[in-house]
């Protein structure tokens, strides 16, 4: 008898947590469906950002879409940030190229140096004295 009871009351224990998983699974792609919508009622696939494109080349975009596709379907303000990422880019490798020669133009001023400097051996000697 209790075997039959604890068999029927895991029975309903399962069959309560499938039914509930089942609603909550419902619900959600239902909230899904509905923020998708404009870009899977016009037939157009959604990029990687989260934007589509329609027909006509027009550009639509969610509102929590991400930059990240160049030369496909991005949110406003994308080309200017990669363009202004580029730019600070090149302007730290200028900064370091422009470092490097003023490293390499020091060194070869210091080594030009050293070679007009008289060496102590190099030292002019003083005259003799006069023969009498």
């Amino acid at each position: 008898m209790t075997r039959s009871f604890g068999r029927v009351l895991i029975v309903f224990a399962v069959a309560f947590l499938s039914v509930g998983a089942g609603s909550a699974a419902l619900a959600k792609p239902a909230a899904k469906e509905k923020k998708a919508t404009p870009a899977a009622g016009d037939g157009n696939a959604v990029n990687a950002c989260g934007c589509y494109s329609s027909g006509q080349g027009s550009c639509y975009c969610a509102k929590k879409a991400k930059c990240g596709c160049p030369g496909e379907c991005e949110p406003k303000g994308c080309e200017e940030k990669r363009q202004k990422e580029i730019e600070r880019q090149i302007a730290a490798e200028t900064k370091k190229a422009a470092e490097a020669d003023k490293k390499q133009r020091k060194a070869s001023a210091d080594a030009e140096r050293a070679s007009q400097k008289p060496r102590s051996d190099d030292k002019p000697k003083p005259p003799e004295p006069a023969k009498p």
